[in-house]
């Protein structure tokens, strides 16, 4: 089972502006620098003309009160992330991955980039899923609790990095 939702990243420039920044190394380093207790590495990156990816290797300490005791267990206190970006620059398409070290978790959004009214939106449709039984749906439900309570900072330091492009 997994567990399927939408979130939509307003931006305040267009969508060409947008995918300049997307497939800039400099704007996944701001942004994690912005993003509180986030320290990020860069394993890879790699533009073409065509095609940009990024894989970032960060980590944080797990600061939600809601995440209950069994969980904790799994993820520990401090959750080691890699996630790989991988933007297709003409289509606007892309998908982003993420590993959360030490877990059966897999989280995926596929990602779409397009005008809409005075700049771009970034609909990202995430696919998570957790393969321990029983409790994998409430794993999945707080991952899912977790990014949407991040979306509205990560959309905020991007609006302010958008400034520069």
């Amino acid at each position: 089972m997994a567990t399927k939702f939408e979130d939509r990243h307003v931006l305040n420039k267009p969508a060409d502006t947008v995918i300049k920044m997307y497939s800039d190394q400099a704007f996944f380093e701001r942004k994690y620098k912005a993003l509180e207790g986030w320290d990020i590495e860069v394993l890879s990156c790699q533009k073409t003309a065509k095609q940009f990816s990024i894989t970032c290797k960060y980590s944080m300490k797990s600061s939600n009160p809601d995440i209950p005791a069994f969980a904790q267990k799994i993820m520990g206190t401090t959750v080691n992330i890699t996630q790989t970006d991988v933007w297709d620059i003409a289509k606007k398409t892309g998908r982003l991955e993420v590993e959360i070290k030490g877990t059966p978790v897999k989280i995926t959004a596929d990602m779409a980039l397009k005008d809409e009214g005075k700049g771009a939106v970034n609909v990202l449709k995430w696919n998570i899923s957790c393969s321990i039984p029983l409790i994998g749906g409430k794993i999945e439900a707080l991952i899912v609790k977790d990014i949407n309570s991040k979306s509205a900072n990560d959309v905020a330091a991007s609006n302010k990095i958008l400034a520069d492009y």
